[in-house]
């Protein structure tokens, strides 16, 4: 089955989802010493979370993400195991649009 092409609304979506994403398992691998994750990053999370469902509601093999909770800490392996899934399903929705992954030309605008 070929997929259409996503629109630009929906491909710049998904940069935006792309470098959070990009962010967190960053944050994920230079953490030396793992402490729990607190309110302003769990908020950022639901953010990352809400883009997920977004973009990925048409595919119905992609998981859903559910909010989590910003009202008490989430241990640093808990936040590993959901990142890990976010970037899971965001190279399963990269394998489908290639034209996601597509170099632009130099002079291109972001």
């Amino acid at each position: 089955m070929t997929l259409p092409n996503l629109s630009p609304k929906s491909i710049a979506a998904y940069n935006r989802f792309a470098k959070e994403l990009a962010a967190f398992n960053a944050m994920l691998i230079k953490s030396k010493k793992p402490q729990p994750v607190q309110d302003e990053t769990l908020m950022a999370l639901n953010g990352l979370i809400i883009i997920a469902n977004r973009l990925f509601r048409r595919h119905a093999d992609l998981p859903r993400f559910f909010g989590v909770s910003v009202n008490k800490p989430m241990a640093h392996a808990d936040l590993a195991v959901l990142v890990g899934r976010l970037t899971a399903a965001s190279l399963h929705f990269e394998e489908r649009y290639h034209h996601l992954t597509v170099p632009r030309p130099a002079n291109s605008l972001d």
